[in-house]
């Protein structure tokens, strides 16, 4: 039957399959047993961790199934695997390592031994007949790869020392191929020896390991000196070999010049009992600093007590890689051999290893870009700054000992670091910092007059800077425990500006402090006083009383005697001072605030005498301490702290212009009409000379002065490119302690900048014209034929001195009217920065007192101003105020409360009046919004001043529509259409 037949065929079939030799059936299981593993071989390639993770899984199932001929899998496995490391191809060589690591340690524990291994490893790692010099590369990496498994594999921990000699002669005899075979050989070890695993080796095998490495010859290369820390530091029963090392360390004193020949690589040990591969230098240049550097290091931090890491880093480090002599690559090694040392240093020994000759190379490299190690130079300066973040610690130590050893010129990255530094240390280190840099400002280490000034000023501008970058973090400036008190660093710092800018002390200086050294001083005090005094009344007096104890301490040694009337006007300040401190304290909120605005005044105008700055700074003292001690209420007192505060806006100073602003907002309250009117009288004022004349009653009062003494953002040397100038300066708004940047011009504004600088340019023509017919005429030239021959135009000796009174008569002249304009040009910037900083203080009244009525007497001045000023960021600034205005009393649903309609509307027919005039679309809305307000205050007084404004607008209108050269803008309609449809 069928399935009869069918029986007997599957029974011949199996016989079949019983009767094959058995030869055969090996080599059919490992033809299947290799297109089994063949997949997972190409998985171990691929780029994607993940998928070569699989492939070893599936890998060691594989070779831990028992059936079949588990032997011969695995030995073909590792014979795979060991091929598959001398590939360059994707990521052959990352999975097949791994791979190799883990089929070894099941190998090794069945059949596979050490001494069966190394051979093989080595015969399939040996290229055949003449192969090229990369391919030749690719098997030699392969053997380390595999050498590298065994380690990772365990084996070691359960094999004999001379099997494990088998194991370590073949890696120091692959070490003596090429010189980076060494180095990648020792890293090698010493990343055994540093692992888990070799812990549980024998102290027999680490023995031998020593031994192999120094039968070649490599006891004494950076590998040896590593290898042989390590095994000293972690293997304390291992007994090393003697007489290699003075007492058996690498580092002892009297093994210094051959460590440093070892670590530039100058030297490696030879003898007759060492093969000549071994005695090779390398002709490769090193390009990048050992391993055994951090293994060094590292010994050293843990075991030195400071002493021997000082004299190590002079003399291996400092004096070999940094000299005169040092060429450009090693001084490069020697750069990175610093960053990793920043980066890995403990604390106690960061002063040593920032050393003058290294940071003179870094600053040497730094000053120009066309030097070789320009860009090498700047890693250790980043390292350093990002030790300092992450350590505060750190940051101190390394700032005294840069602050120390450093010159007085620093390019822009050097100083950038160190000013990242000092933004990261924390308290205790800016203490150590300010006593350092105080004492250095004393004796700066030179004994040259300009070279210490120049150092002198660098620390200062440091100084600054320290208070500087903690602005957008006042909390930092005072206690912890009490808000009202200056922290420890900050009184040191203030105390020793104080004493640095105004005393004298031969024996304390050296060299002696020049004048123009503490001018300097003076300059970062004030600066420093104007970033403080920004800050609330209550802690903005701190830092100025401060001073004042100062100097009153110091008085027998300022560096300029006081006269008989400074001393009698500082006298009397200092009685109203306490005296008003002791009001603030026991007063009202109100009054305090105003005792402790008066304190500001009277400290301020104390410093002016100090400074001697100005002849009037005596009446200008006098005049506050009359403010102080005349009754509240008083006009007349009010009017004149008003101009006290203006001749405090005019001065260059930003610690004066801050302080007027701190001290207008406690007296807002207090402002008269006639104070406002003084301070709106300066907005009318015309930019130009006249103006200024008219303004200050003098030709050049220095208080007008719009050049900057000093810039808030940045105290640099005095040699610095960076300037910034009076226009820029009008361009920035600063409230409440913000900067703000005026908003870009109008169209119609750079229309007028346009025209008014085709004017120049037309009278700068007009003036080449007059100038050329003054001089034709002198010369007899007019009306010459230009084709007259220029001899027949000679003229003799009498004719040329008799021309010669008139020539010089002419230049004078036009030099005079050259000197005119520049003085034109300056006497506007001059008004035009005391117009902003007036608008400064103006914004500040109308954000307090928007629901006083004597608020909109600003309202004509402020929208004049929009036209009548010649500069756009100053326009812009007088509609911001009145914005700031009109805004603040929507915002708190409350207009000025009027007694009488008369004046507001006097008021209105005053604005549609301006509107007339004509001007920018700015103007125009300054206009529009002014009107629109003051008609909404009216009709809440007197509704019917509804119709009344409307008729004013229909009229206007009328006006615009009939006559077409009105000056009228039309988006005064439009504005006034939108708020009639609100209503």
């Amino acid at each position: 039957m069928a399935g009869a037949k069918r029986r007997r065929a599957e029974e011949s079939t199996d016989a079949g399959a019983d009767n094959v030799h058995p030869s055969r059936r090996r080599r059919v299981e490992a033809d299947e047993a290799k297109a089994e593993l063949a997949p997972i071989f190409n998985q171990l390639r691929e780029e994607i961790p993940a998928q070569r993770l699989g492939a070893l899984k599936r890998l060691l199932q594989n070779l831990s199934n028992k059936s079949g001929d588990p032997s011969g899998r695995l030995d073909y496995a590792v014979t795979r695997l060991v091929k598959g490391l001398c590939s360059g191809a994707k990521a052959a060589r990352a999975g097949f390592s791994i791979a190799l690591a883990e089929a070894l340690r099941l190998g090794f524990a069945s059949t596979l031994t050490l001494p069966g291994f190394v051979p093989h490893a080595i015969s399939l790692t040996t290229p055949e007949g003449n192969v090229s010099g990369e391919e030749r590369r690719n098997y030699l990496l392969g053997r380390r790869l595999a050498f590298r498994a065994v380690l990772q594999s365990d084996i070691l921990a359960k094999t004999s020392q001379s099997d494990a000699r088998h194991l370590f002669d073949a890696i120091a005899q692959l070490a003596t191929e090429k010189d980076w075979l060494r180095e990648e050989c020792g890293a090698m070890l010493h990343e055994f020896l540093s692992s888990q695993q070799a812990t549980q080796v024998q102290d027999e095998v680490i023995r031998s390991l020593i031994d192999s490495w120094g039968s070649k010859g490599f006891l004494k290369s950076p590998e040896g000196v590593a290898l042989w820390l390590t095994v000293k530091n972690a293997f304390a029963g291992v007994k090393l070999p003697k007489a290699t090392w003075h007492h058996n360390n690498p580092l002892s004193t009297q093994e210094r010049a051959t460590l440093t020949n070892i670590l530039l690589k100058n030297a490696v040990e030879s003898g007759d009992r060492f093969n000549d591969a071994a005695k090779k230098k390398s002709g490769a240049r090193q390009i990048v600093p050992s391993f055994a550097w951090q293994v060094i290091l590292a010994y050293l931090y843990k075991e030195d007590t400071g002493r021997q890491f000082h004299s190590f880093w002079e003399d291996c480090v400092a004096k070999p890689m940094f000299s005169v002599s040092s060429s450009t690559e090693r001084r490069s090694l020697g750069l990175q051999v610093f960053a990793t040392t920043i980066a890995t240093a403990p604390v106690s020994v960061l002063g040593d290893v920032v050393h003058k000759s290294i940071m003179q190379c870094i600053i040497d490299h730094r000053a120009k870009p066309d030097r070789y190690l320009h860009e090498a130079a700047k890693l250790p300066l980043s390292q350093m700054a990002t030790r300092a973040k992450h350590d505060p610690a750190a940051a101190s130590i390394m700032i005294c000992k840069l602050f120390t050893i450093m010159p007085g010129n620093l390019d822009k990255f050097t100083k950038a670091t160190i000013e990242n530094m000092l933004s990261a240390s924390d308290v205790d280190g800016l203490a150590d910092i300010v006593a350092t840099a105080i004492s250095l400002c004393r004796v700066p280490g030179s004994n040259d007059p300009g070279e210490a000034h120049q150092k002198r000023q660098m620390i200062g501008n440091f100084m600054l800077g320290m208070v500087r970058s903690r602005r957008s973090e006042p909390n930092q400036f005072f206690d912890v425990n009490n808000k009202t008190v200056l922290v420890d660093w900050l009184q040191a710092l203030i105390r020793g500006f104080a004493h640095l800018a105004y005393t004298i002390t031969s024996e304390k200086y050296s060299p002696p402090l020049s004048q123009k050294s503490q001018e300097v001083f003076r300059e970062r005090l004030t600066s420093t006083l104007g970033h403080l005094v920004d800050l609330s009344l209550n802690q903005a007096i701190l830092a100025p009383t401060l001073v004042l104890e100062t100097l009153h301490e110091s008085k027998k040694i300022l560096a300029s005697v006081l006269d008989e009337k400074r001393t009698a006007a500082l006298r009397e300040a200092r009685k109203a001072l306490k005296e008003a401190a002791k009001r603030s304290q026991i007063a009202g909120s109100g009054d305090a605030t105003v005792n402790t605005a008066f304190q500001l005044l009277l400290a301020l105008g104390m410093l002016q005498v100090y400074n001697e700055e100005e002849d009037d700074a005596i009446g200008v003292l006098k005049d506050i301490v009359s403010c102080y001690e005349t009754p509240a209420g008083n006009e007349d007192a009010s009017t004149m702290l008003v101009e006290l505060l203006l001749s405090f806006v005019a001065k260059s100073s930003k610690l004066f212009q801050t302080l007027a602003r701190q001290v207008f907002t406690a007296f807002a309250s207090e402002v008269t009409p006639e104070g406002l009117q003084s301070m709106t009288e300066i907005l009318s004022q015309k930019e130009n000379l006249a103006g200024q004349q008219e303004l200050f009653s003098q030709n050049g009062d220095e208080n007008a002065d719009g050049d900057s003494e000093e810039e808030e953002e940045e105290e640099t040397d005095d040699d610095e490119e960076d300037a910034v100038d009076v226009e820029d300066e009008s361009d920035i708004e600063i409230l409440n302690g913000n900067v703000v940047k005026i908003g870009s011009e109008e169209d119609e504004e750079e229309l007028s900048s346009s025209e008014e600088g085709e004017e120049s340019s037309e009278a700068d023509e007009d003036e080449e014209a007059a100038f050329d017919r003054k001089l034709a005429d002198a010369l007899g030239t007019t009306g010459m034929d230009e084709d007259v021959d220029e001899d027949g135009s000679d003229m003799d000796d009498e004719q040329m001195m008799a021309l010669e009174g008139h020539l010089t008569n002419i230049f004078k002249e036009r030099k005079k009217d050259a000197n005119k304009k520049q003085d034109n040009k300056d006497a506007k910037d001059n008004i035009v920065n005391f117009k902003n900083r007036v608008l400064d203080l103006l914004f500040v009244y109308v954000k307090i007192q928007y629901a006083n009525p004597i608020a909109m007497d600003l309202v004509h001045p402020l929208a004049t101003l929009t036209r009548t000023t010649t500069n756009p960021p100053t326009a812009k600034k007088a509609l911001e105020v009145l914005e700031q205005y009109f805004d603040t009393c929507k915002k708190h649903k409350s207009l000025p409360q009027l007694d009488s309609e008369k004046p507001c509307a006097e008021l209105l027919n005053a604005i549609f009046s301006e509107m007339k005039l004509g001007g920018s679309k700015l103007h125009a809305a300054a206009c529009s919004r002014s009107a629109l307000f003051l008609a909404k205050v009216l009709i809440g007084k007197t509704e019917t001043y509804r119709r009344v404004v409307d008729l004013k607008y229909l009229g206007l209108r009328d006006e615009w529509r009939k006559d077409p050269k009105s000056k009228i803008h039309g988006s005064l309609f439009n504005d006034w259409h939108n708020w009639s449809m609100q209503r």
